[in-house]
């Protein structure tokens, strides 16, 4: 036999014939006369710490268990409630920033509508008031034109005398002046 399997069945052997020995010992555990009433006794220890666990730690941690659950739920519950609260909120924040951008862009057409009515009508101010500026600039005008054109009959009549003069010697103003009107008017349309 090899060592190995010598030492194997060693131990077995001691193992085997270790709860007789201790018996020699006196150690009690293994006493088989004993077991009765260490049954017995394990038995009531066992009924009185089932008795304490049952009755007293167990409804408590069952408690504390119940009441983390209950508050958790709370939580839970608040969570949502806040949630909701703020999607309204942020629903009624749309509306009113809708609301709000309407109103601006009603104000600003109608601010646009009353420049433009007042920049038409300033306009039309000022239309009209160059319009009667132009008129009186034309009568103006055409006055001094025939004021002009009559000076210049006057004056085409003095240099035609004087030329007549010169070149002849003598001439009847009356006859010159006649001739001038009539080349006048025949320069015209």
């Amino acid at each position: 036999m090899p060592v190995q399997a010598l030492r194997t069945s060693v131990a077995a052997a001691a193992l085997i014939g270790l709860p007789f020995a201790a018996q020699a010992a006196g150690m009690p555990q293994f006493d088989l006369t004993k077991f009765p009433t260490q049954i017995f006794w394990l038995v009531v220890c066992f009924a009185v710490l089932y008795f304490l666990m049952a009755k007293a730690v167990l409804p408590k941690i069952g408690k504390t268990i119940e009441s983390r659950e209950h508050k958790i739920q709370a939580d839970l519950d608040a969570a949502q409630k806040a949630n909701d609260a703020a999607r309204a909120a942020g629903v009624e924040q749309d509306k009113a920033l809708a609301e709000a951008r309407g109103q601006a862009s009603g104000l600003i057409r109608e601010a646009s509508e009353a420049a433009a009515a007042q920049t038409s009508a300033k306009l039309h101010e000022v239309s009209d008031r160059l319009g009667a500026e132009i008129v009186a600039a034309e009568k103006r005008i055409g006055e001094q034109r025939t004021q002009t054109l009559a000076g210049l009959g006057t004056m085409s009549t003095e240099i035609a005398t004087a030329v007549l003069g010169k070149l002849v010697g003598s001439s009847d103003p009356a006859q010159v002046a006649r001739a001038v009107d009539e080349a006048a008017k025949a320069g015209k349309p």
